[in-house]
């Protein structure tokens, strides 16, 4: 008699996804304050605008998305975990940014904050799809997100306080050497998994890539990732900011965002349990539409406490819902040796769309959040729009099927 066919909840449990989860939780965690409180630091203690915190935020975001596409090609071709074990660099120069308010260090930092954050991101997703199949990607997806939502939410908890009481200087020593530790952790703890067979026909610079572009799919699936992450982009700047001008606490903005981000949690495990049930999209176009009427809601509302926690909070849930759909994306429009590829591009686009929403946030927020919240309406429209064009490329096939 043969044996049973292995369960969906021992092909998930394994070795790799464990030590995934692990290094995703803690990489969140011990980087928490760099998304948080860099617009309150740069504001109370160094008496710096924010459009200084965006242009900071703009350099490592923009590095991470240039240089998410060599590493997606480095982990096709050298392999996953030491593309990820390098990304782990950054929480270490996160935790640095909190030791110096010379405005020059703080730019070279951010820039290596930048391109092993490109590492981190290209690494963590690829390592992803290659350890889950694709029946139970999903929730998979799920629970990679989900470490690093409760991350950033158990990590603002402390951050917070930490900040408060003892000062930014103290906050950053405690997260270097927590980083540090979580580096040699990923070193010595996280399986390796084998890279995929090189295509000699391929074009082999870092760099080359961007032959997908020419896709319909693939054009499509950067449009429903760029333009819900721009409105994404003004919100992580904009509402921790807008509570500590409403409020004058710096702990207001770590506590909504532990808030909202554990909620946010919970739609993540059920965005992808549904995804796994039901098909990915119906998820994926509910969600799309639950961040264009947070972005409604933010702009009508945005200049009151109340508004910000409850359209806030909807933001996240529904943002994170809706990159809970990517890697199963990135799954189905990937080929087998250019899974690494795709999400490289799909990671450079959402570092412009953080830009642009950082960007356009920090310079339109004096003339109040009606604007940019205003703005960004129309941009996840445009997502929504992307979600409906791949469904009409994907979903009805899998429907015939």
């Amino acid at each position: 008699m043969s044996a049973p066919p292995p369960s969906a909840r021992s092909i998930l449990f394994n070795r790799r996804f464990i030590a995934l989860l692990a290094v995703s939780f803690l990489s969140s965690f011990v980087s928490s304050p760099l998304y948080a409180l860099l617009p309150v630091y740069v504001e109370s203690d160094l008496n710096r605008s924010p459009l200084f915190s965006a242009g900071l935020r703009a350099l490592f975001l923009i590095l991470g998305g240039i240089f998410a596409v060599p590493a997606g090609r480095l982990a096709d071709h050298w392999g996953v975990k030491p593309t990820y074990v390098l990304g782990t660099i950054g929480p270490i120069l996160a935790g640095i940014v909190f030791l110096t308010g010379d405005p020059f260090l703080l730019a070279a930092l951010c820039i290596g904050v930048g391109i092993s954050f490109g590492f981190n991101s290209a690494g963590g997703q690829s390592y992803l799809i290659s350890a889950a199949p694709s029946s139970i990607i999903g929730i998979a997806s799920a629970g990679y997100f989900l470490g690093n939502t409760l991350g950033t939410a158990s990590g603002n908890l402390f951050a917070g306080p930490i900040a408060e009481s003892l000062g930014f200087y103290a906050l950053g020593w405690i997260a270097c050497l927590a980083s540090a530790i979580l580096f040699i952790g990923a070193v010595l703890l996280l399986p390796s998994i084998p890279p995929t067979e090189r295509n000699p026909q391929e074009n082999r610079s870092l760099f080359g890539s961007f032959h997908l572009l020419r896709r319909s799919d693939v054009r499509l699936l950067l449009g429903i990732r760029y333009l819900p992450t721009c409105y994404w982009g003004a919100v992580t700047l904009l509402i921790p900011l807008l509570l500590f001008r409403i409020t004058g606490t710096k702990t207001a903005a770590t506590n909504f965002s532990a808030v909202s981000l554990s909620l946010a949690a919970c739609f993540q495990l059920l965005t992808g349990r549904l995804c796994d049930r039901i098909g990915r999209w119906r998820p994926i176009l509910v969600s799309a539409s639950l961040v264009t009427l947070s972005a409604l809601g933010l702009a009508l509302t945005g200049h009151t406490l109340t508004g910000l926690y409850a359209f806030g909070i909807l933001a996240s849930a529904s943002a994170w819902s809706l990159s809970t759909t990517m890697p199963g994306l990135l799954q189905l429009i990937g080929g087998e040796t250019e899974k690494g590829r795709v999400v490289g591009l799909a990671h450079l686009v959402w570092s412009l769309g953080m830009l642009s929403g950082n960007l356009g946030g920090g310079k339109l927020i004096d003339w109040g959040p009606a604007i940019p919240f205003g703005i960004a309406v129309f941009f996840c429209l445009g997502a929504l729009l992307c979600g409906i064009g791949l469904y009409r490329q994907y979903g009805t096939k899998e429907i015939a099927n």
